[in-house]
């Protein structure tokens, strides 16, 4: 018996192991430095007037409350097997318009760090229900900005606006660059 419960243990984490991994190579977490290539959008591309669409998001995990200390991380990830592209319409224009639409969301998830470690928390519950609760007025803002820097830049069309768009974006970026790591260590009031 006990043999058995071993072998299941091991099965496990084995299928864990395996389905971990199999979810890493279809996101990618925003570095530094490190450029989206046509190679990431692997998605099938929808039917409509567009030469690519990035998919992305900002993932959040609050460890478990009997881990110290306590931390909050804070991702930026893009979507590789839901990002798309129409291989007749693309170009390096497009792929760098695409890439500032990732730094957008690394724009985003470097404000939600900032007002994650800026607000104060009494316990494990009240730091979920505050980073959740920010987390969507982030999104909400991110979602505002990602279409008004494509709404202005006529989705890359405009070189003028794509460049003024691309110091823009590096720049709040830099700016935020106390907040650029990942984790957020939480001491509570």
């Amino acid at each position: 018996m006990r043999k058995k419960v071993h072998i299941y243990f091991l099965f496990v984490f084995v299928i864990a192991f395996l389905c971990a991994f199999q979810s890493d190579k279809n996101v990618l977490l925003w570095q530094q430095g490190k450029l989206l290539t046509w190679d990431d959008f692997n998605g099938k591309p929808e039917k409509r007037f567009a030469a690519a669409s990035t998919h992305y998001d900002i993932l959040q995990t609050v460890s478990e409350a009997n881990q110290k200390p306590i931390t909050v991380k804070v991702e930026a990830v893009f979507f590789r097997h839901k990002s798309w592209k129409n291989k007749n319409w693309i170009n390096e224009s497009v792929l760098v318009h695409e890439q500032k639409h990732f730094d957008i969301v690394e724009l985003y998830a470097r404000k939600l760090r900032k007002a994650i470690s800026e607000t104060k928390v009494k316990n494990h519950v009240d730091l979920i229900t505050k980073t959740d609760e920010l987390y969507k007025i982030y999104d909400k803002e991110m979602d505002v900005y990602q279409d008004k820097y494509d709404d202005e830049t006529d989705g890359s069309m405009n070189g003028d606006k794509q460049r003024e768009w691309m110091k823009k974006i590096m720049k709040e970026i830099a700016d935020l660059d106390k907040y650029k790591g990942t984790v957020i260590e939480i001491l509570f009031n």
